[in-house]
């Protein structure tokens, strides 16, 4: 694989002097293997969800591990239409310096348009992708949205219903 920059949202979390822990797993991408490896339970998690509008612009959904998006929400949030959106590729998200399974809200992409689900900030202690899928971040949500000050809160997700409340 392609050597990423060597700013990825680690570096971008420290150089703002957030307080956070690196953890290390194996190389996974599912979220119930990310989950696995750290020993935490996906309503713990983050998770951020990339796609690229028609002008090839990051969109980055940020909801609860356990989360199910919704994304005409989505696309309402970001000022675009539902069919504006694909899917971001691992070649748009290395340009970013981040992997599939690894994606982070904290991107060294400036022009990225971030949304956070409005209920991300009250989730306490979390882990989310650290840009490379051997590692996750370990940090507190509140600390993680305000280390993206141009980022957007809008209800974009739905909680399974036999979830946790």
């Amino acid at each position: 694989m392609n050597a990423l920059p060597s700013i990825g949202p680690p570096e971008i979390l420290a150089s703002l002097g957030v307080s956070f822990r690196l953890r290390e797993h194996p190389d996974v991408t599912s979220p119930v293997e990310v989950c696995a490896a750290l020993g935490v339970p996906l309503e713990r998690t983050v998770k951020t969800l990339a796609f690229v509008t028609v002008e090839d612009r990051l969109l980055l959904a940020v909801l609860p591990g356990h989360a199910r998006l919704r994304y005409g929400a989505l696309a309402r949030a970001a000022g675009i239409r539902r069919s504006d959106l694909s899917p971001a590729d691992a070649g748009r998200l290395a340009r970013t310096g981040m992997q599939p399974g690894g994606v982070c809200p904290v991107s060294a992409d400036r022009a990225a348009v971030v949304v956070f689900d409005e209920t991300v900030g009250g989730l306490g202690r979390v882990h989310c992708g650290s840009g490379r899928s051997g590692s996750s971040i370990e940090i507190e949500a509140a600390e993680l949205m305000a280390a993206v000050p141009g980022a957007t809160t809008a209800s974009i997700g739905s909680l399974p219903v036999d979830g946790p409340a």
